[in-house]
């Protein structure tokens, strides 16, 4: 059975909390929450472990670039995906409804955020804390590490979806860097690769805005185009065993995929597809790199 029909199932055999014998406390209760006003954020850094939300239109339940302490199943009614765009006014990007979730990627990979949602209707949802999801793969057989995984497809198609150079590997290629890639998440103002020193993996930005500029040797900076969300960068270093061309900092608080160095040379290095177009996009940024550094001081 799926996890979307266990859950399914779960919410339809106990739509309320399940009882305890005298005495005892239930570990996992589900109770009618109060909404808060519409457009507020609905607190859920305290939430139990499992609690049913009833939100009105308009209710903000999770924001970009917060953390992440839970995860949410829509039981009724219908929420909007909004993301941030450079002009900081959101905008929609898809439509969740009954049966379906989101969240699960800030509360199992520990990143932000990384999209804001907002009820289109009145909902009633489902929300899920960390002990929750253990609670419900104790009970109903909902396993965490199958929640893990619609978190990694959901990355992977992020990164399909933005990026060029991964969305034409073949899918058994695909797949294999949907394992492989870790998500991070990195504050605004951090460098990810410095000029000069040796790079430690290939990342993919899936959320944010990087920096990219040379430094010359009297201290001038140039700078590159910035690196947009589904930029793929470090190919450079892991491939031909160089130093970094240019330095990587982030603009805003960035979610990346990243793999390290010794995992790219374990399993991907002989992948003849996908280190072909990392050779292709190493080459134009060292020409790239290369017209930099010639510019007259």
């Amino acid at each position: 059975m799926s996890l979307f029909a266990r859950l399914q199932a779960l919410l339809s055999a106990h739509p309320s909390a399940p009882e305890a014998a005298p005495g005892q406390t239930p570990a996992t209760a589900i109770a009618p929450t109060a909404a808060a006003a519409p457009g507020e954020v609905v607190d859920t850094a305290s939430a139990p472990p499992v609690c049913t939300r009833y939100l009105p239109a308009g209710q903000v339940v999770v924001r970009e670039g917060d953390p992440g302490h839970s995860m949410f199943v829509v039981l009724e009614g219908r929420v909007a995906v909004l993301r941030g765009g450079d002009n900081g006014v959101n905008t929609e990007v898809g439509r969740l409804g009954a049966g379906e979730f989101f969240g699960e990627l800030a509360l199992l990979t520990g990143t932000q955020r990384t999209a804001t949602i907002v009820t289109v209707e009145d909902a009633v949802l489902l929300e899920l804390t960390q002990a929750g999801v253990r609670e419900l793969g104790k009970d109903y057989g909902v396993k965490g590490d199958q929640m893990q995984e619609t978190a990694r497809e959901r990355l992977l198609a992020d990164a399909l979806r933005s990026n060029p150079l991964i969305a034409a590997l073949p899918s058994d290629v695909q797949h294999d860097l949907g394992d492989a890639f870790v998500p991070v998440t990195v504050p605004a103002g951090e460098t990810l690769l410095t000029r000069g020193q040796p790079g430690d993996a290939l990342y993919v930005l899936i959320r944010g805005q990087c920096e990219v500029f040379h430094t010359h040797g009297d201290g001038r900076h140039s700078a590159y185009p910035k690196l947009e969300e589904g930029a793929l960068f470090g190919e450079i270093s892991l491939l031909r065993s160089r130093l970094a061309t240019a330095t990587v900092r982030t603009v805003t608080p960035c979610t990346l995929l990243k793999l390290e160095r010794d995992v790219f040379k374990k399993a991907f290095l002989g992948q003849p597809d996908l280190r072909g177009a990392l050779v292709r996009l190493g080459l134009e940024r060292l020409k790239h790199t290369m017209e930099v550094m010639g510019e007259p001081k």
